[in-house]
């Protein structure tokens, strides 16, 4: 079900939230005004990324915030779709996957250029390229959310996903250097 992520103002005071009805949120602080809105399917995710990043000017507890003018035109940028924040918990596998393509292009030419041997260049690029799936299963991000925004188990997915790509990842390299020392062999 797809809700709201919003950003309204009250007084000197913001507040970054999430609901299905904007109108009647805006009636609950009166006279709150909603500044910038921007509707997903997964408001949780994209909420807790932008109290992260805004989480210095946080008041304790609260999704109220005192931010300067630049920060509210910034947080209006994210929350009209026109900045590259990721808005979901899919959008770390895509950084995930990104990364590991980054370090299997390096590792391989890296490798490749050093010792001249493709098999073996392609398990090490292969093997290094997993460790952001790792990182991914273990953390269950990569540093774009407060654990103690999102609900326990939001993650969850994510981090099983990373774990399958990661082992798969894993066990390839791990062929591809057994066949690389056994073609060494002959």
């Amino acid at each position: 079900m797809s809700e709201f992520v919003y950003l309204m103002k009250n007084g000197d005071l913001y507040k970054l939230g999430c609901t299905t009805d904007l109108k009647s949120e805006a009636s609950k602080m009166k006279p709150g005004e909603i500044i910038s809105s921007f509707k997903t399917n997964d408001p949780k995710s994209f909420q807790v990324r932008l109290l992260k990043l805004y989480k210095k000017k946080r008041i304790p507890d609260t999704n109220y915030f005192r931010l300067s003018e630049s920060e509210v035109n910034n947080c209006k940028k994210h929350l009209e779709g026109k900045s590259k924040l990721p808005k979901s918990l899919n959008d770390e596998l895509k950084i995930g996957l990104n990364g590991s393509l980054f370090f299997a292009s390096i590792t391989f030419l890296i490798s490749f250029l050093i010792n001249k041997m493709f098999i073996f260049s392609f398990f090490l690029s292969i093997l290094f390229s997993s460790l952001p799936m790792w990182s991914l299963t273990i953390l269950g991000n990569f540093g774009g959310y407060d654990a103690d925004d999102l609900p326990l188990f939001s993650t969850f997915s994510n981090r099983l996903k990373g774990f399958l790509i990661a082992i798969s990842m894993t066990s390839f390299s791990y062929v591809l250097y057994t066949f690389s020392h056994f073609s060494i062999a002959f």
